[in-house]
């Protein structure tokens, strides 16, 4: 038994009894979130029950649904309702979303072990490397969260990345990365950009140049097959391809006069969202009669490098120039694309949730800079990442 448990906490050679026992402590941990699920909140769910009534507008408005002609819509990508749909047929719209979820998170550990191995081999340091990324970053937030659309499209888009990324360093099997490309885009849409990847990983380590153009070739024609449907879907309610309906969503102020004097996307938003993303700090509301008591959190969120200050470790990373310039320019240009958005992902608590796009190429970086990395200084900013997480949620959860 004893050996059993030094196995997990220094995560080297974990089968199924070990997992097992993560994910059950992992759903435990969570019975008092999964309680409070909000059901009928999520619009993957209500998109999924309209997908089965064979409509593709939703029967009554809810938050973030857009309003065209007199129709409610859900405008974020079709993917999470596709999955959750056999749900819905067996269950009803009423499902607890965060409960599937947290089984899917269990999938992503396993998937984010696995690319650990890849990258850092029997390294001990791959169990601090797997805690700031769960539970330090950003993506816990997601996972608390994804009774509601949001939070719901970021966990499954993860679970998607993750896939794609061990599947590029592995088999490289071209129809299925075409495949889970396309399911990323249809979650996330600036994965798009995940596609420089696909290009390295297909392309440079193939010494045969024509197989090299074939799995390129079919990857991209395999993901724009299946993407085909999305812009039949975006045509059949808003009457143009490429209308997702993010202009007809129903925006608060100061939101709305942005995009009606800007739009979507404009570099008037660039300096907004840069400090939100690299620059804010943790921000507690206090009130009171002596202004003493912690009722809050800013809902505009932290910085990552406030929030989760290990991420700056990634630049450590020991790997060819190729691949180091792939990453990077995956990594900046979907950070360019999220700057230049019209809000930085309001309504959230100790993170930028966008960020989740870049981050799990970014572990890989880490991954492979970990050794470069004093460990002490590592493992001091994954502590304090974890803790912040902790109180924070712990303040948000007793308003």
């Amino acid at each position: 038994m004893k050996k059993f448990v030094n196995e997990i906490l220094c995560f080297q050679n974990l089968k199924w009894p070990h997992w097992i026992l993560i994910f059950s402590v992992y759903i435990l941990f969570h019975i008092p979130i999964i309680q409070k699920n909000s059901y009928n909140s999520n619009l993957a769910a209500l998109q999924a029950k309209a997908f089965l009534q064979g409509n593709l507008h939703i029967d009554h408005y809810f938050w973030d649904a857009s309003v065209f002609e007199g129709k409610y819509y859900v405008c974020f990508p079709p993917f999470p309702a596709a999955l959750l749909t056999p749900v819905v047929a067996l269950f009803g719209s009423h499902v607890n979303t965060i409960l599937i979820s947290l089984f899917i998170s269990c999938l992503s550990m396993y998937l984010f072990y696995r690319l650990l191995l890849q990258h850092m081999g029997d390294s001990s340091g791959k169990i601090w490397v797997f805690m700031a990324f769960f539970f330090g970053s950003g993506y816990w937030w997601v996972v608390l969260t994804s009774d509601f659309i949001n939070g719901f499209a970021h966990v499954v888009c993860i679970c998607l990345l993750l896939l794609l990324l061990i599947e590029l360093q592995d088999k490289k099997r071209p129809l299925l990365i075409g495949l889970l490309f396309a399911f990323a885009f249809l979650t996330r849409q600036m994965t798009i950009f995940y596609g420089i990847l696909i290009i390295y990983f297909l392309y440079v380590n193939e010494p045969d140049r024509r197989t090299a153009f074939k799995n390129i070739f079919v990857s991209f024609i395999t993901a724009f097959v299946c993407v085909i449907p999305y812009f039949a879907l975006n045509y059949l309610r808003f009457h143009n391809f490429l209308d997702t309906g993010y202009q007809y969503l129903i925006y608060a102020e100061p939101i709305q006069e942005r995009i009606n004097q800007y739009g979507l996307f404009s570099t008037k938003y660039f300096l907004y969202n840069f400090y939100h993303l690299m620059l804010k700090g943790h921000n507690l509301i206090f009130s009171g009669t002596m202004n003493l008591t912690a009722i809050g959190l800013d809902q505009y969120g932290t910085s990552i490098l406030m929030a989760s200050p290990w991420i700056i470790f990634s630049v450590k990373a020991q790997e060819e120039m190729k691949f180091k310039i792939a990453f990077w320019s995956t990594i900046t240009l979907i950070m360019l694309s999220i700057l230049c958005y019209h809000n930085n992902g309001w309504m959230q608590v100790n993170t930028q949730r966008f960020a989740l796009d870049f981050l799990p190429a970014l572990m890989v970086l880490l991954a492979l800079g970990y050794k470069h990395i004093p460990t002490w200084l590592f493992r001091s900013f994954v502590i304090y990442s974890i803790a912040l997480n902790c109180l924070s949620y712990l303040i948000h959860g007793l308003r």
